[in-house]
């Protein structure tokens, strides 16, 4: 794929958005928000992941978009995804430009995850909270939207077959919510096929 840069995302996001839903989410205490963060580099746009901490009783070591769950304190979504921006990696929100909200996904958790598209202001630096991430590290939009980059996966829960999509990276295995919000964001920008 031609290199893209953020300005033609975020431009393709803004023209495929649909307007938003205002249902009630089926578990309103199950909320969260993640914050999708692109940036553009000489190769072209590219997305901020995470890596989670190995120690963590949840999802430990795999890799996602900085967020987590809502708290009472928090007026939005928008604003938990921010917080929980800054708590994991030190990021203050004067620093993303916050473009739109993407579709929702609910976890088998029964989770409901509002993942949110943000700019990166050029020259930002993070500092990960050690006590919730690993690492952070970017990948880029040609790796993403390379069809052949990805591969299916199955997996047993329940006694039943499960099959995903996963692409390997130097981190380790993006799939999950983390690749359901990445691949319904390719194919709402026609990024991928």
């Amino acid at each position: 794929m031609k290199e893209i840069n953020c300005a033609h995302i975020i431009s393709r996001f803004l023209l495929t958005t649909p307007i938003a839903s205002h249902r009630t989410p089926p578990h309103p205490k199950r909320r969260s928000a993640v914050m999708m963060l692109i940036s553009d580099s000489p190769n072209g746009a590219r997305v901020l992941l995470c890596k989670r901490a190995s120690h963590l009783r949840h999802h430990p070591s795999q890799l996602c978009f900085a967020g987590g769950k809502q708290e009472r304190e928090d007026p939005t979504l928008e604003h938990t995804a921010l917080r929980e921006l800054h708590e994991e990696l030190n990021i203050p929100a004067k620093q993303v430009k916050v473009i739109g909200r993407l579709p929702e996904i609910s976890t088998l958790g029964e989770v409901v995850i509002s993942p949110y598209l943000g700019y990166l202001k050029p020259g930002t630096r993070w500092q990960i909270d050690q006590n919730e991430v690993d690492n952070a590290f970017f990948i880029p939009f040609s790796t993403l939207s390379e069809r052949r980059n990805w591969r299916s996966i199955t997996v047993e829960r329940d006694h039943k077959p499960l099959t995903f999509a996963g692409l390997q990276t130097e981190q380790g295995l993006l799939w999950g919510a983390t690749e359901r919000i990445i691949n319904q964001f390719l194919h709402q920008l026609g990024l991928i096929s």
